[in-house]
């Protein structure tokens, strides 16, 4: 029992351990007790009762994961130290399983979905060859539209064609009887069992001369062939997929009658796959011929009552690492190391070919195998071996590197008695801004530690002077002049039409950049533009010293000013300022029922919502006046955390639908107004003034009203006047279960909305529904279930509550 109990912490490690985005090793020999303190100990024992694993997942897991049995008990022992308990249902739970029953209804030894997250991907080794026989695009399937083979054996139910041309003609369909005989007409009762084609053919022809003399020269032809053909019943036993009797064409073949019974198990053989016919191996068949050569000289035609036996493989060997299709093989007792390689593809580019390491299973025990390449195509390998091909060391014998200001860098080849000289020739020379000081050779030693060697580069570049001579690994690094300095920039923003960053250079100009930047944007001025530049006499003791000299230039709009000639200086930051005197125009959109909808431009920044109707020719007799609305473009989008939020809230909300979801997250927002008061008082405060991209849309009358929401039948309804909202809910089937009446709200056509007052907290005020109106019923808030936690600290307040008010009181 303590055992499980071990289990059980040590699987609640294994999730804690998880939960810091590392996968664990497949392998958890490396795991161990020591690194768990006593009170993680205590907490992971109370996260894996809660988990409900069973104890028969953990221990077939851990067992698999290779979990070593010391630090299991040094474990063990540090939880009975502790007097920790497990005393869940799956504590409890009988672990001992046995394997009676059908092996389908056993437990395989594989990771649960609980397991997969820990642990690493393991790469997983297939049989070669079985590959064969699960793809469902080779299916092997005889061809019965084929000519008749000449060895084809004649059985009964077979139907055979007898053609007879030349100076005498005749046809006649015969049928092998059960007896193995056909009635040819003429001749009579001929028996052709077990007879080829070839052999009916001639005994038919001799029996046919008297009646057809002229078969004897050659003017009459006899042809026998092959119509519908017969059924053969083929026995398959052994190490196969699905043993058993199949019936199958009697043109099937050998590899016909494996695939349709699933081809051989993980453990059956591919290679000695023996054909019994008459109690006698007639072929033993080398599936790996076929899959390495596309040999089928195996692939021999069945008989009725034939018998393919597959047995048991007795050497298998694990071919991993760079290998063109690593995987499991079946080797012959002749089979060298070379072969094997050859059944998986032979070595990738980047394989190490001068030696193959790799495990063998003793009685005991494992033991190293080191295979050196000269023996590869000698050794001979062992049933469970294992050989793992690495890859080529990741160095080279003879590379040297350049890298900076040259016209080719890169790695070259190490020649004999190269110089820096003869490097630089060879990377094409150096670039303009090289810096002509010198510059910086990293050596590696034989110890592989880096040693720095300057290397002066003027004599070399001049050509008096070859270099430093060049050993293997050195790298060379020719460094620019603007490498040495920090990168000098200028900034231009405001009335631009490019604003940015741009990279500074002698004798920049102001004039100059502002044509980088695309030149004056339509609003600017050249008034009053403004340079801040670094000072580099701070006074720092000095309270509010300035950090920046302003310079101010003043210059017409058309850039054909001296003032702009100003030479710009390092990390100066120029500022355009725009015209106070010019200003875009502003433009709003009228539709609906007005004489002429279209886009206005205002007058000016003041105009009133009751001068564009007037200017738009007024409204025409089918506008709803009480429906219109003013949609605006919002000032601020909403950020992601709210737009996550309001997502969140649709979704539980049934009341909102789908579109009306989408119209939460637009850039737009309605604004209510009261355009019938508006046009009886023009100018007044309800008199909105409009905004550039404001949108008015003047609905037609609609005298429906819109019920939506937790009703059992959501409809449109005919407005009446005087009906109440109550009544409009009831014609809708009234509120569902999960509905709330009372929070029940009505939405106006011109976006303004009103719910349900409850004066005095006792009557409810229903809002007066008009035409063109929404009702949505929202849905009952979900109540929380009783938390104890919460209830406790409520207790313990009033607890401390009566406790206080007892001690004042004495």
């Amino acid at each position: 029992m303590r055992l499980k109990l071990i289990l059980f912490a040590l699987l609640a490690i294994l999730v804690a351990t998880s939960s810091h985005a590392q996968q664990l090793p497949a392998d958890l020999s490396s795991v161990k007790a020591s690194q768990i303190s006593d009170t993680q100990l205590e907490r992971l024992v109370a996260q894996a009762k809660s988990n409900g694993l069973s104890i028969s997942d953990v221990e077939s897991e851990l067992s698999r994961r290779g979990m070593p049995g010391s630090e299991v008990l040094l474990l063990k022992q540090r939880v009975e130290a502790l007097g920790l308990s497990y005393n869940s249902a799956a504590s409890t739970t009988d672990s001992v399983s046995t394997d009676r029953g059908p092996a389908s209804s056993r437990k395989v030894n594989k990771p649960t979905k609980v397991f997969q997250p820990l642990f690493k991907e393991v790469e997983e080794l297939t049989l070669f060859g079985s590959e064969l026989f699960s793809n469902t695009n080779l299916s092997f399937e005889p061809d019965l539209r084929m000519a008749t083979p000449p060895g084809y054996i004649i059985g009964p139910d077979d139907e055979l064609l007898l053609n007879i041309y030349g100076l005498n003609v005749s046809q006649q369909t015969l049928r092998v009887s059960p007896e193995g005989t056909v009635t040819v007409k003429y001749a009579g009762v001929i028996a052709v069992n077990g007879l080829s084609i070839e052999a009916a053919t001639s005994l038919i022809r001799s029996r046919l001369l008297k009646f057809y003399p002229s078969l004897s020269n050659g003017q009459t032809k006899l042809q026998l062939s092959l119509g519908n053909i017969r059924s053969i019943r083929v026995i398959l036993i052994g190490a196969i997929e699905r043993p058993g009797t199949y019936t199958l064409p009697s043109l099937a073949t050998l590899f016909n009658a494996l695939y349709v019974s699933g081809g051989p198990k993980q453990n059956g053989s591919f290679r000695r796959i023996e054909l019994i016919r008459n109690n006698k191996v007639i072929q033993v068949a080398d599936l790996y011929d076929f899959l390495v050569r596309g040999d089928l000289g195996s692939n021999i035609r069945l008989q009725d009552n034939d018998v393919i036996r597959i047995p048991f493989t007795s050497n298998l060997i694990t071919m991993k690492g760079q290998l063109n299709r690593p995987g499991i093989f079946e080797l012959l007792p002749s089979d060298k190391l070379e072969d094997a390689i050859n059944y998986a593809g032979g070595f990738t580019s980047k394989a190490f070919r001068g030696r193959i390491t790799g495990t063998r299973i003793l009685d005991f025990n494992r033991s190293i195998v080191d295979v050196s390449g000269d023996s590869i195509a000698s050794f001979i390998p062992k049933n469970g071996d294992e050989y793992i091909i690495d890859s080529v060391i990741n160095r080279f014998t003879n590379r040297v590197m350049i890298t900076g200001a040259i016209f080719k860098p890169g790695s070259y080849a190490l020649e004999p008695n190269m110089t820096l000289g003869s490097l630089i020739r060879k990377a094409q020379g150096v670039k303009e801004d090289v810096f002509d000081g010198s510059a910086i050779l990293v050596r590696t030693r034989p110890n592989l530690t880096k040693e720095y060697i300057n290397a002066e580069i003027k004599k070399v570049l001049e050509g008096s002077d070859p270099g430093i001579a060049l050993l293997k690994d050195d790298s060379i690094h020719i460094a620019s002049i603007f490498d040495l300095r920090d990168s000098i920039t200028v900034s231009i923003n405001g009335a631009v039409r490019k604003p940015g960053v741009f990279r500074f250079e002698d004798s920049l100009s102001l004039k100059t950049l502002i044509m980088k930047a695309g030149g004056y944007a339509d609003n600017a001025t050249g008034m009053g533009i403004e340079i801040s530049r670094r000072k580099r006499n701070i006074e720092v003791n000095k309270p509010e010293s300035e950090i920046v000299d302003l310079i101010t230039i003043n210059d017409s709009a058309q850039l054909n000013g001296s003032a702009t000639n100003i030479i710009l200086k390092p990390f100066d930051i120029i500022s355009i300022k725009e015209s106070p005197y010019y200003k875009k125009q502003i433009s709003i959109k009228i539709t609906g029922e007005v004489l002429m909808p279209s886009v206005y431009t205002l007058q000016s920044r003041e105009e009133r919502l009751s001068s564009i109707i007037r200017r738009s020719g007024g409204l025409l007799y089918t506008a709803d006046i009480r429906g219109a609305k003013l949609i605006r473009k919002k000032k601020e989008l909403l950020d992601s955390t709210e737009v996550k939020r309001l997502i969140t809230s649709v979704q539980r909300d049934t009341t909102i639908s789908y579109k009306d979801s989408i119209s939460l997250l637009k850039d737009t927002r309605d604004v209510a107004i009261d355009l019938d008061y508006i046009l009886k008082h023009p100018g007044s405060a309800d008199d909105i003034t409009l905004e550039d991209e404001d949108e008015l849309v003047i609905p037609r009358i609609n005298n429906t009203v819109s019920i939506n929401g937790e009703v059992f039948k959501p409809l449109d309804i005919m407005y009446e006047k005087g009906k109440s909202m109550r009544n409009y809910i009831n014609d809708a089937g009234g509120v569902t279960p999960q509905g709330s009446r009372r929070r029940a709200f009505l939405i106006y056509a011109n976006g303004s909305a009103a719910k349900i007052q409850r004066p005095l907290g006792i009557f409810r005020r229903y809002p007066k529904v008009m035409p063109g109106a929404s009702i949505f019923v929202p849905q009952r808030p979900k109540r929380e279930g009783f938390d104890v936690g919460k209830a406790g600290i409520f207790i313990s307040a009033i607890t401390a509550l009566i406790t206080a008010a007892s001690l004042i009181t004495r």
